[in-house]
């Protein structure tokens, strides 16, 4: 048996920077809270509570501390009115929004403010398109074209697919009548790497494992796209491996999303390797 591990793998860039803003709060503060998951990994998320994180969501009653807590909000961000009320509830609010994801707020905003019918590609349940409904209300956030007209700006969720978002943009405006049409790939890149690895990894392997959080949307975009091509594995980590027969593979490929630690990867390879 032959086994490959992906080169891009580990966090990127917006979830080390929550993450690190999280873990220095917890050194020098006394109570510290994230606005829900502050990335989406359930192991993660239960490390940082372990080390003293609790978890406050958008519908919970302020807590009795909060004058006296730090409140960092999660990466995929949120929208400013409630932003306010925490900064008026808690000591400190910060925002550690990934960059990336609030350069796509700023293009909604402005495009909206242009006079542009701003529709996303996104789901509408994500955290980042919550957030970003904040931002502009009126934005329409969708997986399926829609037929539009006068001014349109096109974008997407920063977790989607990129074919999938081409797709997408080109059947929106075959069937629209635009007088002017604004099209940005607003996709982060690192995870388009991964899935254009993803691809290959399918195309070569007969069983390829994902690892990384159930509801982490850039991690089932894997999944999802190797299972196109191959036999596919999405384990949140190696204890779901536990069991597994890895007998009768010749190759397997294992990849992991932008929120899945380096050692929940490095224990999934252990576990092939011990079992195949």
């Amino acid at each position: 048996m032959k086994l490959y591990v992906a080169d891009n793998i580990g966090f990127c860039f917006g979830v080390e920077r929550a993450l690190k803003t999280v873990e220095e709060c917890l050194e020098h503060e006394h109570s510290v809270y994230s606005l829900g998951e502050i990335v989406h990994n359930r192991n993660v998320v239960e490390r940082l509570k372990a080390k003293g994180l609790k978890v406050f969501h958008e519908n919970d009653t302020i807590p009795e501390d909060a004058q006296d807590s730090v409140l960092v909000v999660r990466a995929h961000g949120v929208a400013p009115r409630v932003l306010n009320e925490l900064e008026k509830n808690f000591k400190r609010v910060i925002d550690a929004t990934c960059p990336i994801v609030l350069k796509l707020f700023e293009r909604a905003k402005a495009a909206k403010e242009a006079g542009y019918t701003v529709i996303v590609f996104g789901d509408e349940n994500h955290d980042e398109m919550k957030a970003l409904k904040g931002h502009v209300e009126d934005v329409i956030v969708t997986t399926r074209p829609l037929a539009l007209q006068g001014k349109i700006c096109v974008l997407s969720q920063t977790t989607m697919s990129l074919d999938d978002f081409l797709s997408f943009g080109a059947e929106t405006l075959k069937a629209s009548e635009p007088t002017e049409l604004l099209f940005f790939n607003t996709v982060c890149e690192v995870t388009h790497k991964r899935e254009v690895e993803v691809k290959k990894m399918a195309v070569e392997c007969d069983l390829v494992i994902v690892v990384g959080g159930k509801n982490s949307s850039n991690t089932k975009k894997l999944a999802r796209i190797a299972s196109k091509t191959t036999k596919v594995l999405h384990v949140q980590d190696a204890s779901e491996l536990e069991e597994f027969d890895f007998k009768g593979f010749k190759k397997i490929g294992v990849t992991a999303g932008t929120s899945t630690p380096l050692e929940d990867v490095g224990l999934v390879v252990e576990r092939i390797r011990s079992g195949g």
